[in-house]
């Protein structure tokens, strides 16, 4: 069911994963964070987090932390996975420099089909 995520802004697409990120390891995402990582301010914070929260990706109360929902989870590990499998395509296959590969990865994720990266993922483990 990800059908959700191509209606999707790439803006939330983005806070979603950093919010995945931030939490990974038991830690919290805190607006702060999310605002400082994304260079933006608070209150464009706030207002990503309760559309996310609207569409039932995140739960957040005022002056709490930022909690993905199971539903939240899986779509951020699925942004995740695409932006993983390009940039390795990109740096192990390509030679291209990691930061690069990481910024460009960054774009490509919101725009490329399932099927181009299910094609680059068998790809990659047909070369372990």
């Amino acid at each position: 069911g990800f059908l959700s995520i191509k209606e999707m802004s790439i803006a939330m697409q983005n806070y979603l994963e950093l919010i995945y990120e931030l939490s990974l390891d038991g830690k919290k995402a805190r607006v702060s964070d999310i605002a400082k990582h994304l260079g933006v301010s608070k209150p464009s914070v706030n207002n990503a987090v309760v559309v996310l929260a609207k569409d039932g990706y995140v739960i957040y109360e005022k002056y709490a932390d930022v909690k993905l929902t199971p539903k939240g989870k899986e779509t951020a590990e699925f942004i995740c996975g695409k932006h993983q499998t390009i940039k390795q395509l990109f740096v192990e296959v390509l030679n291209i420099d990691e930061g690069v590969a990481d910024k460009d990865a960054c774009l490509i994720e919101h725009v490329i089909s399932n099927e181009s990266i299910k094609a680059m993922q068998e790809f990659l483990d047909r070369q372990k």
